[in-house]
């Protein structure tokens, strides 16, 4: 272990020694998530332009993130990444310390691969504090929560929409939230809303943007997509920022048809390991980055996962668990809203 930090401490040096003599100037920024930090030290302007002004990538990627400029002496502490401008292509992410050294030139940077990278990172020191980013939509009515999970094209993103427009459910987040437990009730604390849709769906669900989309997106609806978010307020979307989360929905609406809707409710009094077994996989999919890498350095992410976060999260999965209704929603999106509807009464 000595020896590992040592070579681990001369190989930061060394990145030192190497930005004096190329005379490059190290500037940060703290990525923050509520008490979580992750420090970035770099060379380059636009990393440091990209975090603190790109809105899409950034703020709506992870959420309740806060981007502020600190002094360029502050002393780094884990977790950090120190990202170099570079001829050379050297990427050294150490999950243990959670850590990320990377040498790589930056007009070959695809820049979102930064920002994978630190919701990964504060994902791990998240877990230990039981807080977990969920990729999921979130709705509210009478102050209950509804959790709609799905795989991408499972139609979540349409439900939520469908609800919020047509049966008066306040819109929580699209795509990602941060939930965390207060007195055992789980809680969306943050989320992200950038929201777009097929163009394909509009017609049937949303008639009333047709006016507002490019012919061109028309000609070609299932692969042209069309954010809402800027429209909100004129479709009179209700944004509520936090809710209790009451029922859980794992949705899927596509291909399905009006004869194969279906809301039907786990039974964990005799099954509970099914609900425990797919909450698990949605508490743990940041942490474990399985699907995420650096796409520009084609160098997939390390699991920054360990078994004490992962005891950790069981124990706040069963909690989930048990102050929660969890549901298999299959079938036509306005038949289920029309049922899911009835459930929050």
């Amino acid at each position: 272990m000595l020896k590992y930090l040592c070579q681990h401490y001369e190989y930061e040096l060394d990145i030192v020694r190497n930005d004096r003599r190329r005379n490059y100037t190290m500037q940060k920024i703290n990525i923050s998530c509520g008490s979580v930090n992750v420090l970035l030290a770099t060379n380059s302007k636009e990393i440091i332009n990209f975090f603190l002004y790109n809105r899409e990538s950034v703020r709506e990627t992870i959420p309740g993130v806060e981007v502020n400029r600190v002094d360029d002496s502050l002393e780094m502490k884990e977790p950090y990444i120190v990202y170099m401008d570079s001829s050379e292509n050297e990427v050294r992410i150490d999950e243990k310390t959670n850590t990320a050294i990377i040498k790589f030139p930056v007009q070959k940077l695809f820049f979102p691969d930064m920002v994978y990278l630190v919701l990964s990172m504060m994902s791990k020191e998240l877990n230990k504090e039981s807080k977990y980013f969920i990729h999921c939509s979130i709705v509210e009515k009478n102050g209950k929560g509804i959790m709609i999970i799905g795989d991408p094209g499972s139609g979540k993103t349409t439900l939520s929409l469908y609800l919020s427009m047509n049966k008066n459910f306040g819109f929580v987040c699209n795509d990602r939230a941060l939930l965390e437990f207060s007195d055992e009730v789980p809680y969306v604390t943050a989320g992200t809303l950038e929201t777009c849709i097929r163009v394909g769906v509009i017609p049937q669900f949303f008639p009333m943007l047709m006016g507002k989309v490019d012919k061109g997106k028309s000609e070609n609806p299932w692969n042209s997509r069309f954010y809402l978010d800027p429209e909100f307020e004129n479709l009179g979307i209700n944004i509520k920022p936090t809710t209790p989360i009451s029922y859980v929905l794992f949705t899927l609406t596509y291909p399905t048809t009006v004869s194969q809707t279906r809301l039907e409710r786990y039974d964990n009094s005799k099954r509970q390991d099914v609900s425990i077994l797919k909450t698990m996989g949605c508490f743990s999919q940041y942490i474990r980055a399985d699907n995420n890498m650096l796409i520009s350095m084609e160098y997939p992410f390390p699991s920054f996962d360990n078994q004490e976060l992962a005891c950790r999260r069981l124990r706040d999965v069963k909690r989930f668990v048990n102050a929660t209704e969890m549901y298999s929603a299959r079938g036509d999106i306005k038949f289920l809203a029309d049922m899911i509807d009835e459930l929050v009464v």
